[in-house]
C-alpha cells in the first residue's frame, strides 16, 4: 500500500544521503564531485516510475524488497558516476587546427551548453583553415573536420549534465580567403564575431539566452542572419552604405536601426538600401533587444 511504500522509500533516501555525506567527510569523494550528483536528477523520475511498477506488479514483502533494491541500485549508479565522471570543477585546455587543403568553402557548426565564443576572420593563418583554442570542463569537446563538404564541427553537447553547466570557452580564427557559413547551438551564450574581412554565406544562432555582437563585412548577394532563442541581446555592425533589413519578432521587442528606435509587442521591421547585396536579419525570441548600425570598417 501507499503507507508501506512511504515507510520504505524515505528511509532509503535518508540512508543514501547519509552514505554520501560519510564518503565526503572521509575524503573519498571530493566536494567538486558532489556537484555531479545534480546531473543525475532524471534518475529520481526513473526510480519513482520503477517503484510504481513494482507496487502494481508485486504485493507485500516482495514489493518492499523490490523498492529497496531499486533505490540501492540507483544510489550505487549515482555514486559510481560521481566517482568516475570527468570532474566539472577542473578546467582543461586544448588547441586544434587543420590545413585548407583543396577546400574552396567551409562551414562551422558549434554545439555546447553554456558557451562563450569569440570568432575572428583572419588572412594570416598561413594555409590553415582554422585555429581553435578551447577551455572546457567535463568531457573533452569533439573537433571534427569533414573534408567531403568542408564542415567543421565543434561539439560538447554529448556531455552529461541536465542543465549543460559545463564550462566551454571557444576562441577560434577562420581563414578569410574562403566563404563560410556559421551555425551555433547552445543553452546560453556570449558570442562575439569579428567578420569584417570574411566572406559570409549565412549565420544562424540558436540559443536559450544570448548576448551577441557581430561585426560584418560587405555582403555578396543576400546574406541571411538569424538569431533564435528566449532572451536575446543582439548588436550588429555593418560597413557604411551596406543594405540591410531587420525583422524582430517575440514578446517584448526593441529595435534600434541606424539610430531609429522602435519598440513593440509582436513584430517590428526596418530596412534600408534593399538590393542584390545586403544582410537579411531575423531575430526571434521572447524578449529581444536588437541594434544595427553602419559603423563597421569595410573589408
Amino acid at each position: 500500500t501507499m503507507r508501506s511504500y512511504r515507510s520504505v522509500f524515505w528511509p532509503a533516501v535518508l540512508i543514501l544521503v547519509g552514505v554520501v555525506a560519510l564518503l565526503a567527510n572521509a575524503g573519498l569523494i571530493s566536494t567538486d564531485r558532489l556537484s555531479l550528483l545534480v546531473d543525475m536528477w532524471p534518475l529520481i523520475l526513473i526510480v519513482i516510475g520503477l517503484e510504481l511498477i513494482a507496487r502494481r506488479r508485486l504485493q507485500g514483502s516482495a514489493a518492499d524488497l523490490a523498492a529497496v533494491l531499486i533505490v540501492v541500485i540507483a544510489a550505487g549508479g549515482a555514486l559510481a558516476y560521481a566517482a568516475l565522471a570527468p570532474n566539472p570543477g577542473t578546467t582543461n585546455e586544448t588547441d586544434s587546427k587543420d590545413a585548407v587543403g583543396r577546400l574552396d568553402h567551409a562551414s562551422l557548426e558549434v554545439s555546447a551548453g553554456a558557451a562563450t565564443i569569440t570568432l575572428t576572420a583572419s588572412s594570416a593563418l598561413e594555409g590553415d583553415l582554422y585555429r581553435a583554442h578551447i577551455k572546457y570542463s567535463g568531457a573533452m569537446p569533439a573537433v571534427i573536420l569533414d573534408r567531403s563538404n568542408g564542415t567543421l564541427r565543434i561539439d560538447q553537447s554529448n556531455s552529461f549534465g541536465a542543465f549543460q553547466s559545463r564550462r566551454f570557452v571557444l576562441d577560434i580564427q577562420i581563414n578569410s580567403s574562403l566563404p563560410w557559413t556559421i551555425q551555433t547551438n547552445s543553452g546560453a551564450s556570449t558570442e562575439t564575431y569579428n567578420l569584417a574581412s570574411a566572406h559570409v554565406g549565412s549565420i544562424e544562432i540558436n540559443t536559450g539566452a544570448a548576448r551577441v555582437d557581430i561585426t560584418l563585412g560587405r555582403p555578396a548577394g543576400v546574406v541571411p542572419l538569424s538569431v533564435n532563442g528566449g532572451s536575446l541581446t543582439v548588436h550588429l555592425h555593418r560597413p557604411p552604405g551596406t543594405g540591410a533589413s531587420v525583422t524582430v519578432s517575440g514578446g517584448a521587442v526593441s529595435l534600434d536601426f541606424d539610430n531609429k528606435h522602435t519598440r513593440g509587442i509582436g513584430t517590428v521591421k526596418e530596412a534600408t538600401q534593399i538590393g542584390p547585396d545586403m544582410y537579411r536579419v531575423d531575430v526571434n525570441g521572447g524578449a529581444c533587444s536588437v541594434t544595427m548600425d553602419a559603423s563597421a570598417a569595410s573589408a
